[in-house]
């Protein structure tokens, strides 16, 4: 099999496109393989050729002819057996098939037709026919490629629009079940709003226990139920309230000792760097700790079963008047199909009943809605660094407490 050169005279507008119309040329006789070539290379084909009915089959499938100009009469595999299984490897992308012979006779006609022919030239073919022919044909690949591309198009569209209705079908329900969650979350909260107010004070001076106080992070955490009781059914379309202010590094603090208190991140070293002066942004403190407790929950989760588990978080003003928030871990890291979906309503790695596919979606929505940006770089083997860039807002009375910053 070889391979011809494009002609240098003027073509056709057929052969204006990105890439020539390729014939492939099956003769086992040389001179009319020859004569063939000479016939159409005024129309500037890219030329494929084949001496058997065993190398067309191959030429088929390394070639990806657009047309296929075979010889009837050839040794071992004849034209219309050759024709036959051309048509079996082109269910799904239809080429014409032109066939050549020498005969001259109905019955050879029918022959060709019925292995899957779709024109019949008689040797010895004249050029201009021959040329005519080719280019009819070659418009009706067109046609048909041109009818794949749209039906891929629209079966594609389909998909997606029955993924989103999908999508839009989980979500209506998830808002049912969230006007239940909401009025639980209630209940709950008034229980260990009573709860904790019946606890004795914690003992002052040497006594006093390390750490945050677990009463005062109790009634946090209480507070923290109870609006997030109120929000819940506004997460799917989260709405900046410019009244609302928080203060990250103060949030970074108090979502640090939540994680200590409930013993989510027992097994993790979490570092924070913390800025000495406030970094204040427009949003929901509740929010804002929403944020920050599925990052870092994330990141400790993704560190089970890492030798030495270490997350490092902090906060610091940016150049532009913005705030820079991060959270980064020394986990196994996420590969790029993954990363690519991670944002993705329901997807989830974590094994079946551990995880809803929610968190960074709604993070994503929760940042966007403060005017920010939420990027995640991960590689495997390189852990993973989750990046929070939103507006600064000028410190208001409300958020003017000082920054905590307890020791790592």
């Amino acid at each position: 099999m070889s391979q011809e050169p494009d002609a240098a005279s003027p073509r056709p507008p057929a052969a204006r496109r990105a890439h020539p119309w390729r014939v492939l040329i099956v003769d086992d006789d040389e001179a009319s393989r020859k004569t063939a070539a000479a016939l159409l290379s005024p129309a500037g084909y890219t030329l494929v050729f084949a001496s058997s009915g065993h190398e067309a089959l191959a030429a088929v499938r390394e070639a990806s002819p657009d047309l296929v100009l075979l010889d009837v009469m050839m040794p071992g595999l004849d034209g219309f057996e050759v024709c036959r299984r051309l048509r079996e490897l082109s269910r799904e992308d239809y080429f014409p098939i032109v066939l050549l012979t020498a005969l001259d006779g109905r019955r050879e006609v029918v022959l060709g037709l019925e292995a899957g022919a779709d024109d019949f030239l008689t040797k010895p073919v004249h050029g201009a026919e021959l040329r005519a022919r080719v280019a009819n044909l070659l418009k009706v690949r067109a046609y048909h490629q041109l009818l794949t591309t749209q039906r891929d198009s629209a079966l594609a569209t389909v998909d997606e629009l029955r993924q989103q209705i999908l999508r839009a079908d989980r979500l209506a329900t998830l808002g049912t079940f969230a006007a239940g969650v909401s009025h639980e979350l209630n209940n709950i909260a008034q229980v260990l709003t009573v709860a904790v107010s019946e606890l004795p004070p914690e003992p002052a001076g040497p006594e006093a226990p390390d750490g945050p106080d677990t009463r005062a992070m109790l009634s946090l955490a209480t507070q923290h139920v109870t609006e997030l009781a109120r929000s819940i059914l506004r997460l799917a379309r989260p709405q900046t309230d410019g009244a609302l202010q928080a203060n990250l590094g103060r949030t970074l603090g108090e979502v640090r000792d939540m994680l200590r208190i409930t013993g989510r991140a027992r097994h993790v070293r979490l570092s924070l760097e913390l800025p000495g002066s406030p970094c204040v942004i427009s949003a929901s403190p509740v929010h804002a700790q929403q944020v920050f407790l599925n990052l870092l929950a994330n990141a400790a989760d993704a560190l089970s079963g890492t030798a030495q588990p270490e997350i490092q978080a902090g906060v610091r003003h940016a150049p532009g008047g913005r705030i820079e928030a991060w959270v980064q871990d020394n986990g196994p890291g996420m590969s790029e199909e993954i990363l690519a979906r991670v944002f993705e309503p329901f997807f989830t790695t974590k094994p079946a009943g551990q995880g809803t596919g929610l968190g960074l979606p709604v993070v994503k929505q929760l940042v966007e809605s403060w005017g920010g940006k939420l990027q995640l770089h991960s590689r495997p083997g390189h852990g993973t660094r989750v990046v929070v860039d939103a507006p600064a807002t000028p410190l208001s009375a409300t958020t003017s407490s000082p920054v905590s910053s307890p020791t790592p």
